[in-house]
């Protein structure tokens, strides 16, 4: 948990003010770090399409590749997955919002 906290910057209070360069990359690291081996492995793959401020909540754009695109599974236990990943090493505000 720590070592995403570090790689994105300053940890979890400090997400929210970063730019939205950095707010992909730290996405992205903790996407590559904990989930995109498990999508890969499954033939699939994810991209970030955008990160926006929504009120409270920070919401990250997603679209599945491959295999996960049209997966009865990524709307349900896959999105929640990463969403809860996110939100753990990130900010519990973040939503994941799949196109």
């Amino acid at each position: 948990m720590a070592e995403a906290a570090d790689a994105s910057g300053e940890g979890s209070a400090e997400f929210s003010k970063m730019t939205i360069v950095q707010r992909i990359k730290a996405v992205d690291k903790v996407i590559d770090d904990n989930i995109r081996q498990m999508l890969i492995m499954d033939g699939g793959d994810m991209e970030i399409l955008d990160i926006k401020e929504n009120g409270e909540n920070i919401d990250i754009y997603i679209r599945y590749l491959g295999a996960c695109n049209g997966c009865a599974s990524s709307s349900t236990g896959t999105l929640f997955a990463i969403e809860n990943i996110l939100k753990e090493k990130l900010d519990q505000n973040i939503r994941v919002l799949p196109i």
